[in-house]
């Protein structure tokens, strides 16, 4: 098959799925389904992604997870800075900046030092 047969075959299909799409936009079914779309569009402008901007994060671990505990700590805590609470643990993980709690923890926990 020649090049312009072959353009001119794609042409053709592009003219077919036109009249198609307008055939279906006459139909009462395409009408409504279109408004739809319309107004999905209207509520929810954007679909972007949330972005992330570092923030300070508490994170604390119990006793049982430091090697060297003490009878009178129940748990440890530390801020570090970072995007996500992942980035945190990950942060307080290289942390050599601990505080001593006088109140148990049970598991790790991390979450935002000033919530919004």
């Amino acid at each position: 098959m020649s090049k312009t047969n072959k353009n001119e075959k794609v042409q053709r299909q592009l003219e077919i799925d036109q009249l198609d799409e307008m055939l279906w936009l006459s139909t009462p079914l395409g009408k409504f389904m279109s408004s739809i779309k319309k107004q999905a569009k209207k509520v929810y402008p954007s679909s972007k992604p949330n972005k992330y901007t570092q923030r300070a994060w508490v994170v604390r671990i119990p006793n049982a997870f430091v090697s060297n505990r003490s009878k009178d700590s129940h748990g440890f805590q530390t801020v570090v800075i970072a995007e996500t609470p992942d980035q945190a643990l990950e942060m307080a993980s290289e942390s050599s900046k601990w505080e001593v709690l006088d109140f148990a923890v049970s598991d790790f926990q991390v979450f935002p030092n000033n919530p919004l």
